[in-house]
């Protein structure tokens, strides 16, 4: 991981909206090496003890988040656990790799628990993994693209990205969210006219949910990663220059997607292939949006 320099303190909450203490876990090592003693950084678990809905309904935390009714679920679960956290930290990273409600939802829960925020208050911040990844893989197409480039990741290769996810259902998901997403450009920093959607190569998929990556055996999913991972590159021509690691469950598993690269690509361009991490990610873009005025509204 990149080095984070900032001379203010932060605190920041990584949040698994499913109750799987074994993925929050898996979190964990990608941030061990995160070389800024003064940002702090805990980890909220989805709860196992169902909550009550706005309507007083009953919701159970979900083990696995499979599907968009699922984020909406757990995010419904979540809130009420997360409401009374907000005055603790600067900023919120939601570790699922979806469209999740919960950004939304703590965005506004901000507004109502700090409304006429003052000096005294920090301005707080909310971004979720997918959105941070999607945001870094633009980033770095941009600086490949920039004439005084001097960055060597991705050199050479071709202007484009693209997630590799879990369960099928995903694939339109994304297809569809990305797009959608790239549309707004003002949270890029670009123009109007500059399209990005053209940077998005499209997603593949594993066939395995997020809990069935650590159950299923290794070689399985490994082989179904490699597989994923080679459809990705050549169905862009093999004008990849980044991948999004498009579930939590896949914390770590960059090696694999690596091996998928090479087989792609060769062990060239195979190894300068970008493989993205969305809770680091979404650490560096909170802690360079908290750094912009010191975290200070």
């Amino acid at each position: 991981m990149e080095v984070l320099v900032s001379d203010q303190s932060f605190s920041i909450l990584i949040i698994n909206p499913n109750t799987s203490t074994h993925m929050t876990d898996g979190l964990k090592p990608l941030l061990q090496n995160l070389a800024c003693p003064n940002i702090h950084i805990d980890y909220f678990t989805a709860p196992q003890e169902p909550s009550l809905g706005p309507d007083g309904e009953e919701i159970r935390g979900i083990p696995s988040i499979n599907s968009s009714v699922d984020s909406s679920l757990s995010a419904l679960h979540c809130l009420p656990h997360l409401t009374p956290l907000i005055s603790k930290y600067d900023a919120f990273l939601v570790a699922c790799y979806s469209v999740h409600p919960l950004v939304g939802m703590l965005n506004e829960q901000i507004g109502i628990v700090t409304p006429n925020a003052k000096a005294q208050f920090r301005k707080k911040y909310v971004t979720g993994i997918f959105e941070a990844s999607v945001w870094k893989s633009i980033s770095l197409l941009r600086s490949i693209s920039a004439v005084n480039s001097n960055a060597d990741a991705g050199k050479g290769l071709g202007p484009a990205f693209g997630i590799i996810s879990t369960g099928d259902v995903w694939k339109e998901i994304f297809e569809n969210a990305v797009p959608e997403l790239l549309r707004r450009r003002s949270d890029f920093g670009t123009d109007n006219n500059v399209d990005l959607e053209s940077l998005f190569a499209g997603v593949e998929t594993t066939g395995l949910s997020a809990v069935e990556l650590h159950t299923t055996p290794a070689e399985e999913v490994e082989k179904r990663m490699v597989e994923a991972t080679e459809r990705l590159i050549n169905r862009a021509g093999k004008q990849i220059a980044a991948i999004c690691l498009g579930c939590a469950g896949m914390a770590g598993m960059d090696g694999v997607v690596r091996l998928g690269c090479i087989r792609a690509l060769g062990p060239v361009l195979g190894e300068k292939v970008v493989i993205i991490e969305g809770v680091v990610a979404g650490v560096e873009q909170l802690v360079g949006e908290c750094s912009k005025l010191g975290g200070w509204s």
